[in-house]
């Protein structure tokens, strides 16, 4: 006897509709369509939303379902409903455009079911405004919000903010940036992938080919969004570059070994055979996933992937451009991958190829034309840091003359010696305003900055010189490599300058 209460989703696993609360079988955070939490709707319309859900689950992607209804939450609190028996009218569909939550995802989703229900003639819906409907042009952005790609603190990276963020998670200790964030924060840059495929990465997915001396690590990305019946179907193979893959293989090695001990631990028993081991392994099996998805128990979700990536940089006290925490989740990582293949002369179809997009409509809201991730700082920085023939503008000076000068030590400007691991004072700063830029790269090229004839400035420079080299052998990108050639330029300037005061003050002779 078939059970009519039982739908199966696109990927034959079972949805139980008997109650008020449908469970979607998904991987990722749980989605529930609680149908007491829209009983402002009327019968018959809420009705014609049941039906129309159970129509759906086995042609859409649960994330599509939770949408969906996500659009029916918004419909119950409209007012239009009781001007007309409780009637969909156009009225109605206006009312919810001019809700700021509805996008276009919502209102294509509302005409669709509307067409749907006044086709099958069911009460609540007119063939009549169904046309009208069809007629409306919805656009991608009907509510004209600004783009998050243009928000400075919302959109990419700036070459300053990824550098910073990329040196800062190779050269935290363990202590201070745990493996996984870590890990996180090295693949979400490289790769440039959304949360939820991070978030579905196993074990087995990452490999080293090697084709004569040469050795490739390769990751294999689940896709999604591609129609495909299950989430782990298809994959695409990306590149890791191999300074960063043993952090990698650290982390696929240590949950080989820790996913039997979270089970036992959890429920006395270890791992069940048919239970993957992630790459992003929670630290207890997850108990709010449907039976038909134990398989990823083990699995973070993608919401939980944006918090490692939060954390990180907050545990590595990442500045923003402005000066302020930086805010980190993987639609700015992949924004920023983006950018960096466009600033580098990179086509619309190279560009949609490794953002995975099945065309080159969805990355037309990048800029292709002079885009340069760093416009926004030389905007806000101004004639401070302003370029010169060799990038120095400001005056050098004797540490004793700091008194005479009325320097206090808090206007110090240090660096953190590498060498003998330890702070070395590098001159004094002379404005008396408040600085958020990042000392003391930008002192070399403020004209306030007052360097110590007697400083360890060429220690400064062998440390930046050093640095490039380092970035250069890694094969980063060339915008990478050169973002602190400003300041090379200018510390080779003071200790240049450093040295013809010091010749000019030698006995002639000598």
């Amino acid at each position: 006897m078939i059970n009519s209460d039982i739908v199966h989703d696109m990927a034959g696993r079972p949805v139980d509709c008997s109650g008020p609360v449908w469970r979607m079988n998904t991987p990722g955070a749980p989605i529930e369509l609680d149908w007491s939490t829209i009983a402002a709707l009327p019968t018959s319309i809420l009705e014609a939303a049941q039906m129309y859900v159970r129509h759906k689950i086995p042609l859409w992607a649960p994330p599509t379902i939770g949408g969906l209804f996500y659009m029916y939450k918004l419909l119950s609190e409209c007012r239009s409903f009781g001007q007309d028996g409780g009637a969909l009218t156009c009225a109605t569909f206006e009312e919810l455009r001019a809700d700021g939550r509805a996008g276009g995802p919502e209102l294509t989703r509302y005409r669709a079911w509307y067409d749907w229900a006044a086709t099958l003639e069911l009460p609540g819906f007119d063939r009549s405004v169904s046309g009208a409907l069809n007629l409306v042009r919805i656009g991608t952005n009907p509510q004209d919000r600004p783009s998050r790609k243009k928000d400075p603190e919302l959109g990419p990276l700036s070459d300053i903010e990824r550098y910073e963020l990329f040196e800062k998670a190779l050269d935290a200790s363990d202590e201070d940036l745990p493996l996984m964030e870590r890990v996180a924060v090295l693949l979400g840059t490289a790769l440039g992938a959304n949360a939820g495929p991070m978030s579905l990465l196993q074990v087995q997915d990452y490999s080293v080919r090697s084709s004569g001396t040469t050795a490739y690590h390769l990751l294999e990305v689940p896709r999604h969004k591609k129609g495909f019946e299950q989430e782990r179907t298809d994959f695409r193979t990306r590149p890791i570059e191999r300074r960063w893959a043993p952090y990698l293989e650290q982390l696929i090695t240590r949950n080989r070994a820790r996913a039997d001990e979270i089970y036992l631990v959890a429920t006395g028993r270890p791992k069940p055979e048919h239970v993957a081991i992630p790459v992003f392994m929670r630290e207890q099996p997850r108990t709010d996933l449907e039976p038909a998805m134990v398989q990823y128990s083990l699995h973070i979700t993608g919401n939980d992937f944006s918090a490692l990536l939060r954390r990180a940089a907050d545990r590595l006290k990442v500045n923003s451009r402005h000066g302020g925490p930086l805010r980190l989740n993987a639609r700015r990582l992949r924004s920023t991958y983006a950018t960096n293949l466009i600033a580098d002369g990179k086509s619309r179809q190279v560009v949609a190829d490794a953002l995975d997009h099945s065309s080159t409509k969805y990355v037309a809201s990048y800029e292709f034309a002079d885009h340069r991730v760093v416009d926004s700082l030389d905007a806000r920085i101004g004639n401070i840091m302003e370029e010169v023939a060799g990038g120095f503008l400001g005056a050098l000076t004797e540490a004793s003359s700091e008194a005479s000068r009325g320097r206090t030590p808090s206007s110090r400007i240090g660096f953190v010696d590498r060498v003998e691991d330890g702070a070395k004072d590098l001159g004094n700063c002379g404005s008396g305003e408040t600085c958020e830029l990042a000392a003391p790269l930008a002192c070399y090229t403020c004209r306030n900055f007052e360097p110590w004839i007697e400083a360890p400035h060429r220690r400064l420079l062998e440390q930046l010189t050093a640095e490039r080299a380092r970035r250069s052998e890694a094969h980063m990108h060339p915008r990478i490599i050169a973002v602190q050639d400003r300041a090379i330029r200018a510390v080779a300037e003071v200790v240049e300058k450093i040295e013809q005061t010091r010749a000019a003050k030698e006995p002639s002779g000598q």
